[in-house]
C-alpha cells in the first residue's frame, strides 16, 4: 500500500501535530512493504526520515499562491475576506496525484485535509484537526501529545560550505544565531522590537549571525535585520529548512525575537536539541487579555512549560526573556552572559 500525506498548512502545526502524527502512526502500522510519500515544502524532508518518497509542494505555484492557516490553506478575496474551499486545493491535489501515477505507485491511500470538515481518522490516528496548545484551552486548541511521537531532527550540514562562502565567516567558530519573525497574520500584540543595540551588545562579547529568513509563500512570516551593520556582525539570507537546521546545529546559542504572536520559528531550534532565548513582548508570553477576541480570552499561545515538558524530551528548551526586561536594563551585560552561558 502506498500513502501519501499532504501537507498545505502553517510550519508550526506540522512541526507540532502532523510529522508527530505520522511518526506515530508508521511506528504502530506501517508494514514493511507500505510506501510512504511526504507532501511538503522544500526542506521539511529533515522531519520526515520515514518517508521513502518525498514530493516538493514550492514547485507548484498554486501552492506558494495560497495562505496557510492551522492545518488547511485558505485565500482572500479582494475585500480580504477569507475563502476556505477553492481552486488551489485541488490543484496541489491534482499536481500531487499526477506525480505519483507517473512514479509507478498503486494501491493508494491519499491523507489531504485541506479544509476543517476535512480530517483523516486512520487506525487510531487523528490527521487535520487539534490545536498546538496547553490542556487549558478548549478542545479546538489543545495539542493531544498522545496523538504524536515526536524526536529530536537532525541537522543537514551540506550546505555549510556554501554559507560559509557567503557571509565570509567559519561556522566552526561559537557565535550567536539571531533570527526574527514577524507576520501579517494575526496579531496579538502591537509591540515593536526595537533590539539592534542589543544585537550589536551580544556581538561585541561574541560573533553574531542575523539570519534573514522568507520561504516565498505568500503570507508567511519573514525574518529581516535592515540596517543593522557591525564588525562582528554577519548576516546570511536563507529559504529551507535545511539551511536553517545547519547555522542552528553549528551555534552556541540561539536568540530569536517574534512580533505579533508567538511564531512558528521558535520551535525550530529544540525540535534540533539546541535551546533558545525567545524575546517577546510580555502580552505575547502571558495569557490573552479578554478584549482580544481572535484568540481565546485568558489563555497563551506560548504554553512553554507544557511544551518543553511534553514535546522537546530530547535537549533543546524554550527559555522566555521578556522585551520589557531589555526596555529597561540600563546595562545588558547581565543578560548577555546568561545568553552566552546557555
Amino acid at each position: 500500500m502506498t500513502y501519501v500525506f499532504i501537507f498545505t498548512g502553517e510550519f508550526g502545526y506540522e512541526l507540532l501535530n502532523w510529522n508527530g502524527v505520522i511518526r506515530k502512526w508508521c511506528q504502530k502500522n506501517k508494514k514493511e512493504d507500505d510506501t510512504i510519500v511526504i507532501c511538503s515544502r522544500n526542506g521539511m524532508e529533515l522531519i520526515y526520515e520515514m518517508a521513502d518518497y518525498y514530493i516538493d509542494l514550492s514547485e507548484i505555484d498554486s501552492y506558494n499562491n495560497c495562505i496557510a492557516d492551522c492545518y488547511w490553506s485558505i485565500i482572500k478575496d479582494e475585500n480580504d475576506k477569507i475563502i476556505r474551499h477553492h481552486q488551489y486545493q485541488q490543484d496541489v491535489f491534482s499536481a500531487v496525484q499526477q506525480s505519483i501515477e507517473e512514479s509507478g505507485f498503486i494501491n493508494i491511500r491519499y491523507i489531504y485535509t485541506p479544509n476543517p470538515d476535512q480530517v483523516d481518522y486512520m487506525d487510531g490516528c487523528t490527521f487535520g484537526t487539534g490545536g498546538i496548545y496547553g490542556p487549558e484551552r478548549l478542545p479546538y486548541g489543545r495539542l493531544d501529545v498522545n496523538n504524536n511521537v515526536y524526536k529530536k531532527f537532525t541537522s543537514d550540514l551540506s550546505d555549510q560550505k556554501e554559507i560559509e562562502k557567503a557571509i565570509n565567516f567559519s561556522l566552526d567558530q561559537p557565535y550567536i544565531l539571531c533570527q526574527s519573525a514577524v507576520g501579517t497574520q494575526q496579531k496579538r500584540d502591537k509591540t515593536i522590537l526595537e533590539v539592534d543595540d542589543f544585537i550589536k551588545s551580544i556581538s561585541a562579547k561574541i560573533p553574531v549571525i542575523c539570519l534573514g529568513f522568507d520561504t516565498g509563500k505568500s503570507e508567511d512570516s519573514k525574518s529581516s535585520f535592515n540596517n543593522l551593520n557591525s564588525a562582528n556582525i554577519y548576516h546570511c539570507n536563507a529559504s529551507t529548512l535545511r539551511e536553517q537546521s545547519c547555522l542552528i546545529e553549528k551555534s552556541k546559542h540561539c536568540v530569536f525575537f517574534t512580533e505579533g504572536d508567538f511564531r512558528s520559528i521558535m520551535y525550530v531550534p529544540p525540535f534540533f536539541g539546541k535551546s533558545i532565548t525567545a524575546v517577546a513582548s510580555k502580552a505575547i508570553f502571558d495569557p490573552t487579555p479578554t478584549d482580544i477576541v481572535s484568540v481565546e480570552p485568558g489563555k497563551t499561545n506560548a504554553p512553554l512549560d507544557f511544551w518543553n515538558q511534553h514535546v522537546w524530551n530530547f535537549g533543546g528548551k524554550i527559555i522566555p526573556l521578556y522585551y520589557e526586561t531589555i526596555q529597561q536594563s540600563n546595562n545588558y551585560d547581565n543578560i548577555i552572559e546568561d545568553i552566552i552561558k546557555n
